[in-house]
């Protein structure tokens, strides 16, 4: 089509006259006037000559992103894994040819390169693709790098037993918790079945992890890959703390103290720091079912490697109460490693954030009604963790009612200024519902009748990397992210 300046005409030329572009076209042109003169068409095609790769990624046997240096014609692989054995993936410019076959396995430990030519023919370019060993940014992780790992059903791939308790009240609860050791992440479900351990990447099984025959409550892992391991205890009973870097090697004991309370405890342990080094280890008390709530949490404190203080603290003065594990409980948090900065904590049906400092003031709290959380979520779920220089602290939501469309969330904070839990927007969510708030797939639909579920993040062994594991056992997911903290620049 053309278009007359002078008065707008559109003078439609896409009807086929029998003519080809490639040739001189003649028409004869009329302007609004009655004026006419002859105009010639012709065309020419150039082909492009661009052949720039603009993404590249290993994909098999698991995902690393590269990153496409244009100036120097390289793609850096940032990363400290063994890259034997790996296949990938690339896209390039419209219309140009990568010529190098990337779904052969090679060892990218050693550089390899790519080829690509352009649409012309003529063109090509080649890349080096080099491993290189990342530095960190300043603090915290590279937003750019988060992705989900997996996110499966638990009962098919995990083959977690099934509970429906108004079918089968003998059914023993189940009590989920996680920890990241020895270059996994362990699952246990403190209902008699095993613990099991599984791949950091994938979410499968690899095997059983060695609990040492001893009757273990909860599970969970601080800093440096250290999984702690907790007893439960009723009023007046002990509680004993174990430790292991391994999941073949059985865990030792570090601690024991009496729950000198009306309540018991041990179902929900959370740690901060590193317990070999400086930590805070929170074990929150259960309420009773019919009976009472409670409001208390035993505080342990550790320096240097070893225990100095355990101390059980009652939140009751400040209107605070929850019910009993796994469902109505509470898992208070230690926002730090200091046992003077505080926790945080949210409970089924208060469903608000708490933040409390180390003087037992409230100072901060959110009700998850900003994030269109209902009473149809359990909401007793958190974690706090520092990584890179920069602390965090992770709220998981589970669900009451999945048959009703009630899935799990998960939602990461900025932990710097925990009062700012108040106005402070996630900086790591899943996907998206149609109302803009983060939701994981699950795959159960029936009652399970225990919304009970656990979260756990923590760094790998070189520090570059930054896991997040989270099960839902009611609706049925078990998940995990990862992101990094490498300086690409």
């Amino acid at each position: 089509e053309m278009n007359s300046a002078s008065d707008d005409i559109i003078y439609d030329l896409s009807v086929d006259s029998g003519y080809y572009l490639e040739e001189e076209n003649e028409y004869t042109f009329t302007n609004a006037k009655g004026e006419s003169r002859k105009i010639i068409i012709t065309g020419k095609r150039t082909k492009s000559a661009k052949c720039n790769i603009t993404k590249f990624s290993l994909t098999t046997p698991y995902k690393v992103e590269g990153f496409v240096n244009e100036a120097t014609k390289e793609i850096y692989i940032f990363t400290t894994d063994d890259l034997v054995g790996f296949s990938a993936e690339a896209e390039a410019a419209p219309h140009a040819t990568i010529n190098t076959d990337l779904t052969v396995a090679k060892n990218y430990n050693d550089k390899q390169t790519v080829t690509v030519t352009a649409h012309d023919g003529k063109t090509t370019c080649t890349y080096s693709i080099v491993k290189k060993y990342p530095t960190k940014i300043p603090q915290g992780f590279r937003s750019a790098s988060v992705r989900m790992l997996f996110n499966i059903d638990p009962f098919v791939k995990l083959k977690f037993p099934e509970k429906v308790p108004l079918e089968d009240p003998a059914m023993p609860n189940i009590y989920p918790s996680l920890a990241i050791v020895d270059g996994y992440f362990v699952v246990y479900l403190a209902d008699g079945s095993e613990p099991m351990y599984c791949d950091l990447l994938t979410g499968n099984e690899i095997g059983k992890a060695n609990f040492g025959g001893l009757d273990i409550a909860a599970i969970t892992s601080d800093e440096d890959r250290n999984m702690i391991l907790s007893s439960h205890a009723d009023p007046k009973g002990t509680v004993v703390l174990y430790k292991t870097k391994s999941v073949s090697e059985a865990p030792v004991q570090f601690h024991s103290f009496v729950n000198d309370t009306d309540v018991p405890v041990g179902y929900n342990i959370k740690v901060n720091g590193n317990i070999d080094d400086d930590a805070v280890i929170i074990l929150s008390h259960e309420g009773i079912a019919g009976v009472t709530t409670t409001a208390k949490y035993t505080k342990i404190v550790i320096t240097n490697g070893e225990v100095v203080s355990t101390e059980t603290i009652d939140l009751s003065g400040l209107g605070l109460g929850w019910g009993a594990a796994p469902t109505n409980g509470a898992k208070v948090v230690p926002v730090s490693n200091k046992p003077d900065t505080g926790v945080m904590l949210c409970y089924y049906s208060d469903n608000t954030i708490h933040y409390i400092d180390g003087n037992g003031e409230k100072l901060a709290s959110r009700n998850l009604a900003d994030f269109k959380v209902t009473t149809n979520y359990n909401t007793n779920i958190m974690e706090a963790k520092s990584y890179n220089n920069s602390p965090y602290i992770i709220h998981f939501t589970t669900s009451h009612f999945p048959m009703w469309g009630i899935g799990p969330q998960i939602r990461l904070f900025d932990g710097t200024a925990p009062t700012a839990i108040t106005k402070a927007e996630p900086i790591l969510d899943a996907s998206y519902d149609a109302d803009g708030y983060p939701v994981i797939d699950w795959f159960k639909q029936d009652f399970q009748g225990c919304a009970a579920g656990d979260i756990v993040m923590g760094p790998s062994a070189d520090g570059f990397k930054l896991y997040i594991y989270y099960v839902d056992y009611n609706a049925g997911a078990i998940g995990g992210f990862v992101a990094d903290c490498i300086d690409i620049k």
